[in-house]
């Protein structure tokens, strides 16, 4: 099996929502240690409306039968008619009193829980920025992007903060969600129960590709965990030059596509397809009114094609192409040297990777693509 295959095989070993447990008419899939004290609160409190509007309704509907006026009576309240009723008075003063002071004390309780960080949890620094996820294992030098690896059992924190407005983090599955705000940390901790991928969601509106901010948990036994840690701490060292683009497409496209692209479509950034060639060709306009061909060429700042898509993806403030607002973060420092060829190369080879939808074909024909990446000035 080649790595990629390997890769695959055991970050993603099941698809989405399998080995979990089917959720109810109102509430998702549960899969961590806190999920089943947050469904007991919901149902508690919609059980409690549920009996009380059916008291409400069922007196209100008696009431109406019973002292409805007949037609021609001329019945009316007599001076001696009750006015108030104090036990009466007290039973609908204090029950509710007490409703609401136990549902405060469920939910305190259930939230100082998710306060309580156990001593062993699993580290995990998350950054969020328009529109993607950043999920780094500071114990395994391994950054993620567009989906989280997690052991199964283990508590697991998240210290996350943002690189540019709110975000917040949310895992129906777990029942946790966080804001996370730029210039602080903030964190917020699980421990799954099941095995499987579950969505994570942005829940904080930021921007235009807000719905866009999607990223999976994989949830692996501890096994299945240190060897992916593993495989993901070496995956761009061990394969070989001519996987890179297939690499790229597989492993970290999903950082890229929520602005870009694979089918043609302009977003908030120009798509992936077409992209080499007018690269190749200088045609790109910038906002300054240049185009990438006069920086092109010997003595250029550009000297290959290449370096202006490296560039790109290090430094994307540095030209903005026209028509775009350069929303695009930098991406220094969340990737090493060859996962930058490996993006280099896949923009180069789009055509061979997808179809003409968009769709990413299988298994890509390679022989004879174009793997080199110019020089890195």
């Amino acid at each position: 099996m080649s790595m990629l295959g390997l890769l695959a095989t055991t970050t993603s070993p099941m698809k989405l929502g399998e080995a979990t447990s089917g959720g109810t008419f109102w509430m998702p899939e549960s899969a961590s240690t806190i999920a089943p004290e947050v469904d007991f609160v919901f149902d508690f409190i919609n059980w409690i409306n549920y009996i009380f509007f059916a008291l409400v309704v069922l007196v209100l509907v008696w009431f109406a039968i019973r002292y409805k006026l007949k037609p021609g009576s001329r019945e009316s309240f007599t001076p001696d008619a009750p006015t108030h009723n104090t036990p009466l008075e007290l039973t609908w003063t204090t029950m509710p009193l007490l409703l609401v002071g136990l549902i405060f004390w469920l939910g305190m309780d259930g939230y100082l829980r998710l306060t309580e960080v156990p001593d062993d949890a699993y580290p995990v620094k998350v950054t969020g920025q328009k529109w993607s996820w950043i999920f780094e294992h500071p114990e395994f030098g391994v950054i993620e992007g567009g989906e989280l690896t997690v052991p199964l059992n283990r508590p697991v924190r998240m210290i996350m903060s943002s690189k540019d407005v709110l975000h917040s983090v949310f895992i129906p599955a777990f029942r946790v969600k966080q804001d996370v705000v730029p210039g602080r940390y903030t964190s917020l901790w699980f421990e799954a129960t099941r095995p499987g991928q579950y969505r994570l969601y942005c829940s904080e509106y930021c921007g235009m590709d807000h719905s866009k901010m999607l990223a999976v948990v994989n949830v692996l036994p501890e096994d299945e965990f240190q060897d992916a840690m593993g495989q993901l701490a070496r995956e761009y060292e061990d394969i070989p030059d001519s996987d890179l683009p297939a690499y790229a497409m597989n492993r970290l496209y999903s950082r890229c596509a929520s602005c870009h692209s694979r089918d043609g479509t302009s977003g908030t950034g120009p798509s992936f397809v077409g992209l080499w060639e007018r690269t190749k060709n200088g045609t790109t306009v910038f906002t300054d009114g240049t185009t990438l061909k006069d920086h092109m060429g010997p003595g250029g700042e550009f000297e290959v094609p290449e370096n202006y898509l490296r560039d790109s993806i290090l430094n994307p403030q540095h030209y903005i192409v026209q028509n775009y607002m350069g929303a695009m973060p930098t991406f220094k420092g969340q990737l090493k040297e060859r996962q930058v060829d490996a993006l280099v190369l896949m923009i180069k080879n789009m055509d061979r990777l997808v179809d003409d939808q968009g769709n990413v074909i299988e298994n890509p024909d390679l022989d004879g693509a174009d793997i080199s990446t110019g020089s890195a000035n």
